[in-house]
């Protein structure tokens, strides 16, 4: 069966993409925070790039959360298809008169 992501792959990818998602969110959203409470008025260029940290955190935090759940569904697929192939069909002979 041909596959554009193998199960194991999409496991290392998904866990790898959600510890960068939970390094963005302990080492990077504090900083931005700091900043954001250290500016006297709010400056549209500071928000914009901490929308765009904020989303490149949830995005590769929860990616990667789905990516790892998804490997261990593909995983059994791929089992459940292994078992299939190796079962002997039995065909039925018809009896001709």
């Amino acid at each position: 069966m041909p596959a554009a992501m193998s199960s194991q792959r999409m496991f290392w990818v998904g866990l790898i993409l959600g510890i960068i998602g939970l390094l963005f969110n302990i080492i990077v959203s504090p900083i931005w925070n700091w900043l954001a409470m250290n500016q006297n008025d709010f400056e549209l260029p500071l928000g914009m790039a901490g929308a765009v940290v904020y989303v490149l955190q949830q995005g590769t935090f929860y990616g990667g959360l789905f990516l790892f759940v998804g490997s261990f569904v593909v995983r059994s697929a791929e089992a459940a298809v292994a078992g299939i192939r190796q079962v002997p069909q039995s065909h039925p002979h018809t009896e001709q008169d």
